[in-house]
């Protein structure tokens, strides 16, 4: 009975909490982001990170903290700026305890956006860290919850960044390990894929097989280029690696194909997947 009404408190506090919609308490920027959140016994607080002393450069200006009943205050997160992700009360781990998700970001402007996903035990406990150079987005859905992280390896590969085809592995937390379920989800990356081919007219596939890289560097069919590495990028991702080869070997230019199969495999060996899955690294 009284793991039950524990469970109901939990559900009832992310409830309120989700109704938000975004991102809350952020840090330093918001008025009042030291709110005190409450999950069931446990109350999540940002709170100002220490001053500075002399000329001591500030390294970071916030931290996530869990305080749990009758217990003592952990330091979870630390960073530039700091914010409690709407997913925060749910169990994002499969354990059948929630947790919380901290999203920060380092200074400078570019790189990198970094989560911490912290259990709510006695004591609270650091379950899993994500550093990434994209933002990265988490969902509940019926098979648990989703983390869908952009591979920031593709950010700069053959297009201008605005116009840019940047995959996304969509992968689950088991324990504290990352899984990558992408497979699982190929409905998702179908509905892209179709989108580009239906925007694929002919006669500009037709122009782009015949062109040359050499030439203009494909500057003049930057769209093309987009569409069908969508098509190729979606089909990798989602676990189609031979439908992606096909793709390529059928829309992309033979003399180009071999130079830009050995760069995709490249990125993504060096990409978000290698960085990520498995167990935290030490």
């Amino acid at each position: 009975m009284r793991r039950t009404l524990g469970a109901i408190g939990f559900v009832l506090s992310f409830s309120l909490f989700a109704l938000a919609g975004e991102n809350v308490a952020d840090c330093p920027a918001a008025d009042n982001y030291q709110q005190p959140h409450r999950f069931g016994a446990y109350v999540v607080q940002i709170v100002p990170g220490p001053p500075p002393q002399g000329k001591q450069r500030v390294e970071f200006r916030c931290l996530g903290t869990i305080t749990p009943a009758q217990g003592v205050r952990k330091a979870i997160a630390k960073n530039w700026t700091l914010s409690l992700n709407p997913i925060s009360g749910t169990d994002i781990n499969g354990d059948g305890k929630p947790e919380v998700v901290f999203d920060g970001h380092t200074s400078g402007s570019h790189c990198c956006y970094e989560y911490w996903i912290a259990s709510l035990s006695k004591p609270p406990r650091l379950v899993r860290e994500i550093r990434s150079e994209m933002p990265v987005s988490f969902q509940v859905s019926d098979s648990g919850a989703l983390i869908r992280v952009p591979d920031a390896a593709f950010q700069f590969f053959m297009l201008p960044p605005e116009e840019g085809v940047v995959p996304t592995a969509i992968l689950r937390l088991e324990g504290n390990r990352l899984v990558d379920v992408s497979s699982q989800h190929q409905a998702e990356y179908d509905e892209a894929i179709a989108k580009a081919k239906a925007e694929l007219a002919p006669d500009d596939l037709e122009k782009f097989r015949h062109s040359s890289y050499n030439t203009k560097l494909f500057t003049d069919q930057l769209l093309t280029v987009k569409r069908v590495l969508t098509i190729v990028l979606d089909y990798l991702y989602s676990g189609r690696e031979e439908q992606a080869w096909q793709a390529l070997e059928q829309m992309w230019p033979a003399s180009d194909q071999a130079r830009v199969k050995a760069i995709i495999l490249e990125r993504r060996t060096r990409g978000v997947l290698s960085q990520l899955l498995g167990p935290p690294k030490p």
